[in-house]
């Protein structure tokens, strides 16, 4: 059996993201926070679509979040 991605999934049960700033999540510099820079997200994406992979943000305000990061396997046998 060949494995061609491995999946993460990253939960929390916090208070969510507002659905106004979640398509801005990944941009850099976007921050809601007093303190902070708005480069983590951004940052993070970079570095998963250079491995080839994808990370998804699905958010309810109020209610929690749940980050999933999918990366390409590269089988070397």
């Amino acid at each position: 059996m060949e494995v061609e991605s491995i999946i993460i999934k990253i939960t929390d049960t916090g208070t969510g993201i507002e659905s106004e700033n979640l398509i801005h999540i990944f941009e850099p510099f976007f921050t809601t926070k007093d303190k902070g820079t708005g480069l983590g997200l951004s940052i993070c994406k970079r570095i998963v679509s250079r491995h080839g992979g994808n990370i998804f943000v699905d958010s309810v305000h109020k209610q929690g979040t749940t980050v999933t990061v999918e990366l390409p396997v590269k089988n070397t046998i």
